[in-house]
């Protein structure tokens, strides 16, 4: 194992633009969501293939998702009308964060489980 890598390295600062995209997903589907299931597996199985790409990071990228994402709803969507429709993407959207950590420490796992093998 390396142990003179910087933490800011190249492959991190490429998953990070990764990162970006997976946030904007998240973002939309939780717009358009009628449900909580959606964004729900929208975001776990974007921050499981996080943790998969970087077993030992996962946490920083999964940290950078939520960041991300929280931006991406406040700054640049609207909010809904209803209060309905907002208790939907509030759950929805504080939900997808939480999934977004444990998530990103699942698929760290798997990778380090199918390295062992």
């Amino acid at each position: 194992m390396n142990t003179d890598r910087s933490f800011f390295d190249k492959k991190l600062i490429v998953n990070s633009g990764i990162v970006l995209v997976f946030s904007a997903l998240v973002v939309a589907v939780i717009k358009g969501a009628e449900s909580i299931h959606v964004p729900y597996i929208v975001a776990v199985l974007s921050a499981i293939v996080l943790g998969f790409v970087e077993p030992r990071k996962g946490w920083f990228l999964a940290l950078l998702q939520c960041v991300c994402i929280l931006a991406g709803y406040f700054l640049f969507t609207d909010l809904p009308e209803s209060s309905a429709a907002q208790e939907l993407e509030n759950f929805s959207l504080y939900g997808s964060l939480i999934l977004t950590f444990v998530a990103s420490f699942l698929g760290g796992f798997i990778k380090r489980a199918l390295r062992t093998q």
